[in-house]
């Protein structure tokens, strides 16, 4: 029973620990695309303001490509507008943050597992507060979209594996190293390695 339980706490240490990852790596995709959709929205705004307001003389410096000033500041109008409609219907800042939230609730029950598994005995209502607080993140966190499990998966799996490698090799280029392990997991390094089917010579 003891091992049966253990069992099922690595379980959902290894799950939340994925989950964790695989959050923030959507959290920091849909801040970086609000960042940039914030910016561009700014960044016309204060043109449209520019030209708007600025005396007709300076028009033409504000305006590119030789344009009529006034179909200018249309274009510069309508542009705005429709970020603005994007960005209302993407909610990217929402969608970062819910997932912010989610990887903070999964990395609640990582650590309490953590916490669980580094004692010499296994409680039962520690093992059931990791239970609950694993559901508890399920119901209430938003799922990851089935679209993104895969991709977050392998970012979760190659960045523990470089985690690893840098343990025993500091010093080593990590762009280098990520390329590596793409070649030998591509290519069937890797099979071969582990015994796996290879070509006879």
């Amino acid at each position: 029973m003891t091992w049966t339980v253990r069992a099922e706490v690595e379980r959902v240490r290894r799950v939340s620990d994925q989950l964790c990852s695989a959050h923030a790596g959507l959290r920091d995709r849909y801040y970086r695309l609000a960042l940039v959709l914030d910016v561009i929205v700014l960044a016309l705004s204060t043109w449209l303001v520019a030209v708007a307001f600025v005396d007709p003389t300076l028009d033409v410096k504000l305006t590119p490509f030789g344009i009529d000033p006034r179909l200018w500041l249309g274009w510069l109008a309508v542009g705005t507008f429709l970020l603005t409609l994007i960005q209302f219907k993407t909610d990217w800042k929402g969608r970062s943050d819910r997932h912010a939230k989610t990887s903070e609730l999964y990395a609640e029950v990582k650590r309490e597992a953590n916490y669980v598994l580094a004692s010499d005995v296994l409680d039962d209502a520690s093992c059931k507060r990791v239970f609950a607080r694993y559901d508890l993140a399920s119901a209430v966190g938003v799922p990851v979209p089935e679209a993104d499990f895969l991709p977050q998966k392998k970012r979760h799996k190659t960045k523990v594996a470089i985690s690893k490698f840098l343990d025993t090799h500091p010093s080593a280029s990590i762009l280098a190293t990520r390329v590596r392990f793409w070649f030998r997991d591509t290519f069937g390094e890797g099979e071969r390695a582990n015994g796996g089917p290879h070509k006879s010579g």
